[in-house]
């Protein structure tokens, strides 16, 4: 909670029940939407969280899906709670951050969860700091963009999301020959306005496209600390909107990418 809701300073992070959720998805005009878990310390957290989200996926199945929370660990415990909740019908693995976790992309246990990924088709959301925000921020937890170019090069058939338009790691498309490497990373935009200039859509857009860009917001945390006090996905939207991407990139953006990708109805 200290990372989230620090006491020693205001806190960005707004709080929604179900309720809420669908009712802020309903102003924004949101037909569906993805529950992404956080990267718990224990299996235990997760699991509770993974039984919230087959609930409410069960009660919405029109308006939500999900990705499952894991530790990886060598028990094994997380792989076979996380098969489950694959079977079903959750779209992902993830939000993983192995600097908090307390694994590596090394550790065999991630390599297990790796071939369940590759076995059901679904990509994995790994969480990632922009560097600079690391050196800024004590709050951010630095995550160096090394091990993710590694982690793509030990894994080429899996397909990960990195959160957070990945720590700014699609300027390192630009490379020569990382066409292939990057082939199956996705980016999404979640807290982008905490994070970057709106112009960062344009930008990105230019390196690598259109189709490989999710919407995301962190939802409920408050992306616009100083514009609104409640969670909300209205604003969110207005950036995406005002970012200079086309009608045709911002259908790929707003649910297109993701519709192909988790394999939507």
């Amino acid at each position: 909670m200290k990372c989230v809701a620090p006491e020693d300073r205001r806190s960005i992070q707004g709080w929604a029940g179900i309720d809420r959720l669908l009712r802020d998805m309903d102003a924004a005009g949101i037909d569906h939407a993805v529950l992404l878990g956080w990267y718990w310390e224990n299996q235990a957290t997760a699991d509770l969280q993974i039984d919230w989200f087959t609930h409410w996926i069960r009660a919405h199945p029109d308006r939500l899906s999900a990705f499952a929370p894991i530790v990886p660990s060598r028990d094994g415990n997380g792989l076979e709670r996380t098969r489950r909740a694959l079977d079903n019908g959750f779209r992902g693995i993830g939000e993983l951050l192995p600097q908090i976790q307390g694994f590596t992309f090394k550790d065999e246990a991630f390599a297990a969860l790796m071939a369940l990924a590759r076995e059901y088709r679904v990509p994995t959301n790994l969480h990632v700091t922009d560097p600079v925000a690391a050196v800024r921020s004590r709050f951010q937890v630095p995550t160096p963009l090394e091990d993710f170019a590694q982690l793509f090069a030990d894994f080429p058939e899996n397909v990960f999301i990195l959160a957070h338009w990945g720590g700014g790691l699609p300027f390192h498309e630009l490379s020569r020959g990382s066409d292939v490497l990057f082939r199956n990373v996705y980016y999404d935009t979640a807290a982008s306005p905490l994070a970057y200039d709106p112009r960062i859509f344009r930008r990105v857009g230019d390196i690598i496209g259109s189709d490989r860009i999710l919407f995301g917001t962190d939802y409920p945390l408050l992306t616009h600390p100083r514009l609104s006090k409640e969670p909300g996905f209205i604003l969110d939207l207005k950036d995406a909107r005002a970012s200079g991407l086309s009608e045709s990139e911002l259908h790929h953006v707003l649910g297109g990418n993701a519709r192909r990708l988790l394999r939507l109805p």
